[in-house]
């Protein structure tokens, strides 16, 4: 898991120069729910893209992306962004690279604080996941943890 959102102070960048690219490679993955966390955000942004690859499959999993936000009154709250996010992951050798659909634009907005997660669905055994994620900053000058 990463922490995201390190400092772009430069209001001249580009919007391809204001993209923060990651991959997450998760140890084996058992069981028919379970959350692979992938990044805590560190300022206002949105979802670009998110491809998916898997290893070692014995089952055909669904691969959600979700976030976890805290809500004050509400505590932490999850958010799905299923709509079409949701893809049914096959072997690499089998599939290639998969590609999520991203939701609509108003909901991927990520805000400071918030943790953004895979989570399977349907029974697997030992599947190794790699998860790509492309992130756009949404402010110029941003501020990390109020800092």
């Amino acid at each position: 898991m990463f922490e995201l959102g390190k400092g772009l102070q430069n209001k001249d960048k580009d919007a391809s120069e204001q993209r923060l690219n990651f991959q997450f490679n998760s140890g084996a993955v058992t069981g028919v729910s379970a959350i692979i966390p992938l990044a805590v955000i560190g300022c206002s942004q949105t979802l670009v893209a998110v491809s998916s690859a898997a290893s070692g499959l014995s089952g055909t999993p669904i691969l959600g992306l979700q976030l976890q936000r805290f809500v004050v009154g509400a505590g932490l709250t999850t958010i799905p962004l299923n709509g079409s996010s949701l893809l049914t992951i096959l072997a690499t050798s089998t599939s290639g690279i998969q590609a999520h659909a991203i939701p609509a634009a108003n909901t991927s907005l990520l805000q400071q604080g918030d943790w953004l997660q895979a989570v399977s669905s349907g029974a697997t055994s030992a599947a190794t996941y790699n998860i790509s994620v492309v992130l756009q900053v949404l402010q110029a000058v941003r501020t990390d943890y109020g800092v």
